[in-house]
């Protein structure tokens, strides 16, 4: 991602007000969960498993048990998905095979840094490199190149010093910016673009006090306020490859970006974009999820160089998504997939007991969204056999 992303996206979303949330904001999935079923009005309980966490059994108007959604599995998906959707390489053969399109991707342990460094930039001049064993933008290394090829490697693996056998996961670097599709039960509940840490200078103040300024202001917010803009690794070798300096004074209103990683937790900012993006992009999302055996609910990460992209690429697939940031978001409004989620499971699990009535009208269209979703699962499934 560069500046022209940034400025295509900040130009186009129709509200840049900053949302600032205060307390009671649901900062769990789990928690999201359990205010969603008190909004929905369905009966559950709260219970914990072998190792304390909290899950949700999910009961019927009778008090019999339907469902659990437990701390990373949702009903529905099974333990063999999960593994699916977390292993990127299987991810990506599956997605591939479905004619879904996917960037290159590979798989090495310390003793292949050679192997990788040769093998990396057959089909691009720059790299993603991460860590196969952590989450949330840990160990991520964006725009590497041949010549800093080695120290991010080495940078990724000792990021997972605690792992007992740490993999480096080495990706095409794809043009454009990303975006979290959040498909609930066979159909798409919203778009999120995520933005990367950055400043908008207004002449006088350095990049380092724009910083200080946007994190002072970011730490008053409730779900935001935990995750400020770092001057990490990441983002230094990012201001590095760009030529910029903390003590750099940017003109009045010049957008200054500082990192390639979107993720929340390093600064970055997000907004809901469902009706700004071409039907491309919710359609890629919504065949990744439907390529995959036993997945109906995902987070799809997708990359694009516009909002408008006729050719969209899946990078990821992330079977249990961390929704609260639909419900949050930096910019504008937000809508919420926990209670999407709950309403559909429960028509569904009425409709395979025989009891309709059970289904409020507002709800009938879930089972449609079921319907098409499950034909787009056996097109796909046949359209990989006929080729």
């Amino acid at each position: 991602m560069d500046v022209s992303h940034l400025d295509h996206i900040l130009d186009r979303l129709p509200d840049t007000s900053e949302n600032v949330y205060g307390k009671g904001t649901l900062t769990s999935v789990m928690s999201g969960y359990i205010a969603a079923a008190d909004e929905v009005r369905v009966p559950y309980r709260v219970a914990k498993d072998s190792r304390d966490r909290r899950y949700v059994q999910l009961l019927r108007r009778d008090g019999s048990h339907m469902a659990d959604i437990e701390p990373v599995l949702l009903p529905g998906c099974s333990v063999a998905t999960r593994a699916i959707c977390n292993n990127k390489i299987s991810t990506a053969t599956i997605l591939q095979q479905k004619g879904v399109r996917t960037p290159f991707t590979s798989v090495y342990t310390a003793e292949d840094i050679d192997r990788a460094l040769g093998e990396a930039f057959r089909h691009a001049p720059q790299v993603v490199i991460k860590a196969r064993a952590l989450t949330l933008g840990r160990g991520v290394f964006l725009n590497v190149t041949r010549d800093n090829f080695r120290e991010h490697f080495t940078a990724c693996l000792n990021a997972q010093k605690k792992t007992r056998q740490p993999d480096v996961l080495v990706q095409e670097m794809l043009p454009g910016f990303e975006m979290r599709v959040t498909v609930v039960e066979g159909a798409v509940d919203n778009v999120l673009v995520r933005i990367p840490a950055y400043v908008v200078g207004n002449g006088r103040s350095t990049i380092s006090a724009l910083i200080d300024a946007k994190n002072l202001k970011r730490s008053k917010c409730a779900f935001f306020g935990k995750k400020l803009i770092a001057r990490d690794h990441n983002l230094r070798s990012y201001m590095q490859a760009y030529s910029l300096e903390f003590s750099q004074v940017p003109e009045q209103g010049e957008r200054v970006l500082l990192s390639s990683i979107s993720n929340v937790s390093y600064g970055g900012e997000t907004a809901i974009v469902t009706d700004l993006v071409s039907d491309e992009i919710k359609d890629i999302a919504l065949r990744a999820v439907a390529a995959v055996p036993g997945l109906r609910t995902a987070g799809v990460d997708v990359m694009a160089e516009n909002f408008n992209s006729y050719s969209p690429v899946v990078i990821e697939l992330n079977s249990f998504p961390h929704a609260n940031l639909s419900i949050y978001p930096y910019f504008g409004s937000g809508t919420n997939p926990f209670t999407r989620f709950l309403r559909a499971v429960y028509a569904e699990d009425a409709l395979l007991r025989g009891v309709i009535d059970e289904i409020a009208p507002d709800d009938q269209h879930f089972l449609t969204n079921y319907q098409k979703f499950y034909a787009l699962k056996d097109r796909l499934e046949l359209e990989m056999v006929a080729r």
